[in-house]
């Protein structure tokens, strides 16, 4: 029983995680596109790929942060909720 359990879960967290790195990095392009964008509208000199990377930093940060909460935390506390309930 145990062991069954000890599997379910570790594939849920592969499933989680291919979950987490692809948001991930969609919702990072996202990001980026729309710095690149500002970037372009406001007529910046300079280097843009240094300007959007300062930007995009500390949005990947929040983003990290939210992820492992809507993908990990979230999902993990409903199943646990529902095996104590049916249990």
């Amino acid at each position: 029983m145990m062991l069954n359990l000890g599997r379910m879960a570790f594939f849920l967290l592969i499933g989680l995680t291919v979950v987490y790195v692809s948001l991930y990095f969609y919702w990072r392009s996202g990001i980026r596109m729309r710095l690149e964008e500002d970037w372009v509208m406001e007529g910046r000199p300079g280097d843009r790929d240094a300007w959007v990377e300062d930007r995009l930093a500390p949005q990947a940060r929040r983003i990290r942060r939210w992820l492992v909460f809507l993908v990990y935390v979230l999902p993990l506390a409903a199943l646990s909720v529902y095996v104590y309930a049916t249990n």
